[in-house]
């Protein structure tokens, strides 16, 4: 080579290392963005522990996993709106580029609405009973749509025939924004999605679960005049590009409930063992599939009755480190080419 070549050949060199230099603290520097959402105060049926939830989940994330204050927020009681909750999703999937991490994390009312009215229908029949001596409601999960419970619930300002939960499907399409984008999206709730209105035998300790004709402030089920969507169509399948985890409180046939009658102390029995987990030693190497092992033999162990929380991995990676920020898909750019195509004059 002569000298020429020799400088092309350094500056492709160096042009390489800083491009590798540059990816590399990207992957380790990925921001992590959170919303945290807590309400107790409903009207039609108050929770106790969900704000304390919220808040030791954000302190959590920003004490011990590196998210900056400023890249968190905090939603409670009537500041979670349906508006409140949707618009905050969508600033920070504007905000969020390839690499970064946004976890969710809900704690509330769940409800569930007949996919029949739903505008993307992924079920195909309405089955609902309430047993007339115990109170129990029960719904065929396959045929309804999980929703949460924001705190205006039963307002329609939304124009939905939902009112203004918020449906499974709602936060599929809005959570695909960001893994289409390369965004890892870890969504924690603390809530249920069928089974009993009762209270825990022996203590105050409420469920949180909202029948419908409860979140639209009616007297019974028939009461519910339910209205077709204007549109509806076969769900289509999201894409999340393995980087969508979602971390239940229960199962999809039980009530989540909260720890204890004390207002000062109470949190969510998900939420407070999920909590204690985060923060012991052993949590900074656990994995997704190793949190939630722990905290559901935790949970499971406690609860008086069943409550067994989940981890959905069907869309993501079970075996990350928690909390982590995901590898940029970013591929590194191609290098220069040397003069003759690299070969000796």
């Amino acid at each position: 080579m002569n000298s020429k070549q020799l400088k092309f050949c350094a500056k492709a060199l160096m042009f390489a290392f800083v491009v590798f230099i540059c990816i590399g603290s990207a992957d380790a520097k990925g921001r992590k963005f959170g919303l945290f959402i807590g309400i107790n105060e409903y009207d039609s049926s108050p929770l106790y522990g969900c704000v304390n939830d919220a808040i030791k989940m954000q302190n959590t994330m920003t004490g011990k996993f590196g998210f900056m204050k400023s890249d968190t927020t905090l939603l409670l009681n009537k500041a979670a709106t349906r508006k409140g909750i949707i618009d905050n999703i969508k600033k920070y999937e504007q905000t969020a580029t390839d690499g970064d991490l946004f976890v969710v994390h809900y704690s509330g009312h769940g409800s569930l609405f007949p996919d029949k009215y739903s505008e993307e229908k992924d079920e195909t029949k309405m089955f609902y009973y309430e047993d007339p001596n115990t109170g129990e409601v029960y719904y065929p999960r396959d045929y309804y749509d999980s929703a949460i419970d924001p705190v205006d619930s039963h307002l329609k300002t939304s124009g939905k025939p939902w009112n203004n939960l918020i449906l499974d499907d709602e936060l599929y399409q809005m959570f695909a924004a960001f893994t289409q984008k390369g965004v890892q999206v870890v969504y924690v709730s603390d809530s249920c999605f069928s089974g009993s209105i009762a209270k825990d035998k022996n203590t105050k300790a409420a469920k949180r679960f909202l029948p419908l004709h409860r979140a639209f402030k009616v007297e019974k089920f028939e009461d519910i005049k339910f209205t077709a969507p204007k549109m509806q169509r076969d769900a289509a399948p999201q894409q999340f590009n393995n980087l969508y985890l979602v971390l239940t409180g229960a199962n999809v046939d039980e009530t989540a409930s909260d720890a204890s009658d004390d207002p000062t102390l109470q949190m969510g029995l998900f939420t407070s063992n999920l909590v204690k987990t985060l923060n012991s030693p052993a949590a900074m190497k656990m994995t997704y599939s190793d949190l939630m092992a722990n905290v559901s033999l935790k949970v499971a162990t406690a609860s008086t009755a069943a409550q067994n929380p989940l981890l959905d991995a069907r869309f993501g990676n079970s075996k990350s480190l928690i909390f982590s920020a995901p590898k940029p898909a970013t591929s590194l750019p191609p290098l220069p080419k040397l003069p003759n195509g690299g070969k000796k004059s």
